[in-house]
């Protein structure tokens, strides 16, 4: 998700959002226009970190986070650079991928449970022109992370991911990186 959860830490950052990959790979479940504008960049991340980082990361702690912690224990444990996918992810993919799936089910979760706002906030992001100061922008934009925290807070959330849709798509770029 393109933040560490510190050196030596299996836990998620304690805020972050969706990068535009895993938004990339839910958007055939998804119906918000939101989500377009957050996976193009139009949505600025420092804006959706302040709106709905907090409870997104609480999601994806309770929900992904034993794939998580494994991903981290497997390059801990042999040494890898974190930051060189080319060296961990033959030995450590699996993981990663289905915590990809898992924060594609929640990305259906939210959406489905938190569409109003979503569309109130795509439709005034559109309207203010990039104007984050906008009043309207503002509000609409206060109603996705009150949303986003109810869910987050909510008991039976349950986000469907195909992990061994996952594992097919580890195994298949493992053989292509390792030819």
């Amino acid at each position: 998700m393109g933040q560490a959860g510190g050196k030596g830490s299996d836990r998620a950052p304690a805020c972050i959002v969706p990068t535009s990959t895993q938004i990339r790979r839910a958007q055939p479940q998804l119906t918000s226009k939101w989500w377009a504008l957050q996976a193009e960049g139009k949505a600025p991340v420092p804006l959706c970190l302040d709106v709905y980082g907090k409870a997104f990361s609480s999601m994806l702690e309770q929900h992904c986070g034993k794939h998580r912690s494994e991903h981290q224990r497997c390059i801990r444990s042999r040494k890898l650079d974190p930051l060189n996918m080319s060296a961990w992810y033959p030995e450590c993919g699996e993981p990663f991928e289905i915590e990809n799936s898992c924060v594609g089910g929640l990305l259906v979760e939210i959406d489905k449970r938190c569409s109003g706002p979503l569309e109130k906030a795509a439709n005034a992001f559109e309207r203010v022109s990039g104007d984050l100061q906008d009043a309207r922008l503002k509000s609409a934009m206060d109603s996705v992370g009150q949303c986003v925290a109810k869910v987050a807070s909510a008991k039976g959330v349950n986000p469907q991911y195909d992990a061994e849709a996952a594992r097919r798509r580890y195994f298949m770029s493992k053989n292509v990186m390792l030819r």
